[in-house]
């Protein structure tokens, strides 16, 4: 039965990831699009637009798929310590694709108006800075998996 409950698990935590990595900022993005102030419409270009969603949306993927196998294994075993390393690198992956697809320095065009520009690249600099730490702290989990691994075994076959 635990199996399953992993899988079921992986499933659910997967979805989630999917939702925030993919279906939010995609619906974001498609609403920025669109918007109008004060009777003008805000046109994103269609290239940075496309750009965006494609890394959003490839990175998106790999991470939830990631989160399935993360969230799958059982606790304090080596796999789950090594996918979320994975897991980890990989969201600092997508939040630095962010910066190189466009997405933190957006140029609205105002129709007859003119433009202006929204640049968010500090705020993606300390999310990395907080996924350094994650990356520091999963290494560690790795290795303290690998070192009592016989210990953590034991602990798991008396709690069946």
């Amino acid at each position: 039965m635990g199996a399953v409950r992993n899988m079921v698990r992986g499933f659910i935590y997967a979805a989630i990831y999917v939702v925030f990595t993919i279906v939010i900022p995609v619906l974001t993005y498609s609403w920025i699009r669109n918007m109008y102030v004060q009777g003008f419409p805000i046109q994103l270009e269609q290239q940075d637009y496309q750009n965006i969603i494609f890394w959003v949306t490839a990175l998106g993927l790999i991470i939830s798929s990631c989160a399935f196998f993360n969230y799958s294994s059982p606790k304090q075993s080596i796999r789950r310590g090594v996918f979320a390393l994975i897991q980890v690198l990989v969201n600092s992956l997508y939040i630095w694709s962010y910066k190189f697809s466009g997405a933190t320095t957006i140029n609205f065009v105002i129709v007859d108006m003119g433009y202006f520009s929204l640049n968010l690249q500090q705020m993606i600099l300390i999310y990395l800075g907080v996924y350094f730490f994650s990356i520091i702290l999963k290494v560690y989990d790795i290795l303290d998996f690998t070192i009592n691994r016989k210990k953590l075994r034991e602990n798991r076959m008396k709690a069946l």
